[in-house]
């Protein structure tokens, strides 16, 4: 059956978990003093061992580690940490070598996934619009946006290619659109596989044409309807402001010839004006559909980008200070040729460079790195591959390789993370109705993909995520997930490997002490061991036999993890043990 995504729904009364088979961590020397920010207090953040170096990539470069990727770069060529993960690096960077199947099939047909390859035609005739212009009912009308939802979780757990799927993220933030939005549901398949995707890594001017072409875009900001009779700002505002020049580059309503000249013969920002103009180049890109018309005298519109000539304002514009003219043989010239200068433009490039920056490695990254950055994609500008490079250029900084704790992970990445670290199982298949009990209380941290309504993507700094209301939403799914192997009908499929793991890093049934289970489990999360009053805490927990009236036991105690019978509860206690880590300061950190 069809899942009901709407906000009422009983929640369930039981807990989801399981296990299944993961590589030893092997312990790892002290690493070299980093840079580190404190989460909570200074003092209490010094006492803590920042994690080794792949741990750090992982969960800064990725959704967080999982036992497979530790053990694929402990394989790697080089004779140290580092050399190895520069090896991953450049593996990350070339994802059309990595093996992904494994992941897709997860989000293939077999599994319930019904739009992901449905072309832009058939995604707006069979969810958008009817051929008399009706819209399809609301299961069918949603879909599409529903499904991106959940692969995207599936993705994040599974995927062998971590960076695109941070990459995907962070493009997708920069170029908003909110999926709940009227029009954008049934057309956000095409949106994640077709523009955002293909392009993570590839060149900006070309993602900034296809975004600027979407339907879904040109839905959300209006433009499907900009003509040269009521030119629309909405889109050319958005352009300027948050998709290439910055709104620290605006200069209001300065005479666009106020405007200072940069050293390299560019005016250096924008003004009113410059929005004014840019609606007026804008005009007549469109969609079929986006007008009356599209559905009379039997025509059926498609969906598909649109330029409609007779919408465009044919007249001169004047952007950042340079001329642009129509040309009858080359309709949309002048508008390309504002996109080449808005993205080859230095301000673009400081300002794309700089939300990389901090996207990766701090809430204010250094200056230099930033214009290192900033420089690659201004020499690249034209370059089928310039993000990859600039990227290469961030990755294998000492600013991203020696930074540890200045960002915090958002919830989305603090729950994906701890799926990947228990390996969650959950299929996600879009017609399971607890499919859409996942999207909604990931909904409820605040932090659901796509779903942020302004045009300005979430935002990416620790102060936004601190608030009570996000924390305790993502805490309580992290603990469903973490707690039992049984489904949400008390069935018992493998659906996260908490015990399994735990048998296979810890062989010996001698270690399995408070102590010892403690350490094995806080340093596979963390990547360090912990300090002596965490681990005495969670160790006092992980020894409290007695349920109902818990004493605290010798934490050298065998327990013995086959046994889960009442009162003692061992396995339930080894699964809220775990699920105690990834609510500790130090799982949040990135």
């Amino acid at each position: 059956m069809p899942i009901d995504y709407t906000p009422k729904r009983k929640k369930p009364n039981k807990d989801i978990s399981g296990h299944h088979q993961l590589k030893k961590l092997s312990r790892r020397p002290k690493q070299p003093a980093i840079k580190t920010h404190a989460f909570m207090s200074g003092a209490d953040k010094a006492a803590a061992t920042p994690p080794h170096l792949i741990h750090r990539v992982l969960t800064k470069m990725a959704y967080g580690p999982n036992s497979d990727d530790v053990a694929h770069i402990n394989q790697l060529p080089g004779s140290s940490d580092q050399a190895k993960v520069m090896v991953y690096i450049d593996e990350q960077l070339n994802p059309q070598n990595i093996n992904d199947a494994a992941c897709e099939q997860r989000i293939s047909g077999a599994n319930g996934f019904t739009t992901l390859n449905k072309s832009r035609q058939q995604l707006y005739q069979q969810h958008f619009r009817k051929a008399d212009g009706d819209t399809h009912e609301w299961s069918v009308f949603t879909r599409p946006t529903r499904e991106v939802s959940l692969a995207t979780i599936l993705r994040g757990i599974h995927s062998k290619r971590q960076l695109v799927e941070m990459m995907a993220d962070f493009w997708h933030n920069h170029f908003n659109i909110f999926n709940d939005a009227f029009g954008v549901q049934p057309m956000f398949v095409h949106y994640d596989r077709d523009v955002i995707r293909p392009n993570v890594l590839g060149n900006f001017r070309e993602m900034l044409y296809q975004v600027t072409c979407s339907t879904c875009m040109l839905i959300y900001l209006n433009n499907g309807s900009n003509r040269a009779s009521a030119p629309n700002e909405n889109y050319a505002r958005e352009v300027m402001e948050l998709h290439t020049l910055g709104a620290d580059n605006y200069f209001g309503h300065m005479d666009w010839q106020d405007v200072p000249i940069d050293g390299q013969g560019y005016r250096s920002g924008y003004v009113e004006a410059d929005v004014m103009e840019m609606a007026r180049a804008l005009t007549g890109w469109s969609f079929s559909g986006a007008d009356w018309w599209d559905y009379q005298n039997g025509n059926i519109a498609t969906g598909v980008f649109q330029y409609r000539d007779d919408w465009h304002d044919k007249a001169s514009k004047r952007v950042l200070g340079e001329n642009f003219t129509y040309s009858a043989t080359n309709p949309q010239r002048d508008l390309n040729q504002i996109l080449d200068l808005l993205a080859q433009h230095p301000g673009t490039n400081r300002f794309l460079a700089k939300k990389l920056c901090r996207r990766f490695i701090s809430d204010e990254p250094d200056a230099t790195i930033i214009e290192a950055v900033a420089t690659t994609l201004r020499q690249n500008w034209q370059a089928p591959d310039q993000i990859k490079l600039a990227m290469e250029t961030l990755l294998k900084s000492n600013d991203f390789l020696t930074t540890w704790g200045e960002k915090i992970k958002r919830p989305f990445e603090r729950i994906i993370g701890a799926l990947r670290q228990i390996q969650y199982t959950f299929e996600f298949n879009p017609n399971n109705e607890h499919s859409g009990w996942h999207f909604w209380d990931i909904f409820d941290t605040g932090h659901q993909p796509f779903y942020w309504a302004s045009p300005n993507g979430y935002p990416d700094i620790r102060s936004h995520w601190l608030g009570t209301s996000s924390l305790m939403g993502t805490w309580k799914l992290i603990q469903r997930m973490a707690h039992r192997h049984e489904d949400y009908d008390g069935n018992k499929p493998i659906l996260n490997q908490v015990l399994n793991d735990t048998f296979v890093g810890l062989p010996d049934t001698n270690d399995h002490t408070a102590a010892k289970l403690v350490d094995f489990w806080y340093e596979k999360i963390i990547g360090a061991l912990p300090d002596a009053v965490t681990h005495n805490h969670l160790a006092d927990f992980m020894a409290s036999k007695d349920c109902t009236d818990p004493v605290v036991g010798n934490h050298n105690d065998v327990i013995d993890l086959n046994d889960n019978s009442w009162p003692d509860k061992n396995q339930d206690r080894l699964y809220d043990m775990v699920a105690t880590i990834f609510f500790t300061p130090e799982f949040i950190d990135r």
